[in-house]
């Protein structure tokens, strides 16, 4: 059961660094043109600064969630994106959830081999 357990919290720790360099990549790649600094830079008066006057649902409106940190049972970092930006990442997160369970129902291959070049039975003399 022990063994479970710590596979378990392995698996969210490799599920949460992913995710945290996936934002890191979505943040670079769709980053608002009026934000001076990253969003995760910012602190907590300077978001809401930024926010005052936006509707929740408006794409530039930022959020934060706190991700906890591999290997880790109490550190969590703060990670704070667009919803524009969220949605990327829950997006390309799901494609390559997609893309995963694709490859998994192919049998990890996507190789074929042609039946003329298989190895016959080897029989004993």
């Amino acid at each position: 059961m022990r063994a479970v357990i710590v596979g378990e919290m392995a698996m969210r720790g490799w599920i949460t660094l992913i995710a945290a360099l996936g934002a890191a990549s979505a943040a670079s790649a769709s980053e608002p043109t009026n934000l001076a600094r990253a969003p995760s830079d910012m602190s907590g008066a300077e978001i809401d600064a930024y926010n005052e006057g936006r509707s929740a649902n408006d794409p530039e409106y930022i959020r934060c969630r706190r991700i906890a940190e591999p290997g880790s049972l109490v550190k969590k970092s703060r990670i704070c994106n667009t919803n524009a930006q969220w949605r990327v990442i829950t997006d390309r997160g799901n494609q390559d959830a997609r893309d995963s369970m694709e490859m998994l129902a192919r049998g990890w291959s996507n190789s074929v081999e042609p039946k003329d070049s298989l190895m016959t039975e080897i029989k004993p003399k």
